[in-house]
């Protein structure tokens, strides 16, 4: 059976609590070793950690009250397997565009790319920004991240021609925005 054919039973997909931070952590290390591989220079991926990724997990999950963020899971057998993170755009202040939400991050662990999970975790993110009255919505992706640029493009995401940089260690990385109405 081909891997798009595979489906994962027993998802479960739920808002983030505090005690999420160290699966979020685990989660995203893992994509980022695998997504970005030949993407990333090899000494700065390898020179990210786990614990720097809980770390940054557990401020997302203390401090998003105060930046307006939304954090969601989805387990696999009890397992957090993925997380997203959605708010209002970082693009520019609130007042400047009210009506434009940003899908922060989406992050797999590997293991399960491609059955349907990712697509159901962004659009539980996507519903929320719609509850709270959000239009539009925007994500930033690595230029060169063809996977995952698929992926958003099937999804109903567009490239609006935004492009920023993204510093990854003595490099700075080429990323694209993209954006979609709700």
């Amino acid at each position: 059976m081909s891997s798009s054919a595979r489906r994962v039973h027993g998802v479960h997909l739920r808002e983030a609590v505090e005690g999420d931070a160290a699966a979020i952590g685990r989660v995203r290390h893992a994509s980022w070793q695998v997504a970005y591989s030949g993407l990333m220079p090899a000494d700065y991926l390898a020179g990210l950690s786990v614990d720097g990724f809980v770390l940054s997990a557990r401020r997302m999950l203390h401090d998003r009250a105060v930046r307006r963020m939304s954090v969601f899971v989805a387990e696999v057998g009890g397992v957090v397997v993925g997380f997203a993170s959605v708010g209002p755009s970082r693009d520019s202040g609130p007042r400047e565009q009210p009506d434009v939400g940003e899908l922060h991050a989406i992050y797999l662990d590997p293991a399960i790319w491609r059955l349907g999970i990712g697509r159901r975790l962004q659009e539980m993110a996507l519903q929320r920004l719609r509850d709270e009255g959000y239009r539009e919505a925007t994500l930033w992706v690595l230029a060169t991240n063809t996977a995952s640029r698929a992926f958003y493009e099937h999804t109903g995401w567009r490239h609006d021609g935004g492009v920023s940089g993204f510093e990854a260690g003595a490099e700075v990385l080429d990323e694209t925005r993209y954006r979609r109405t709700l």
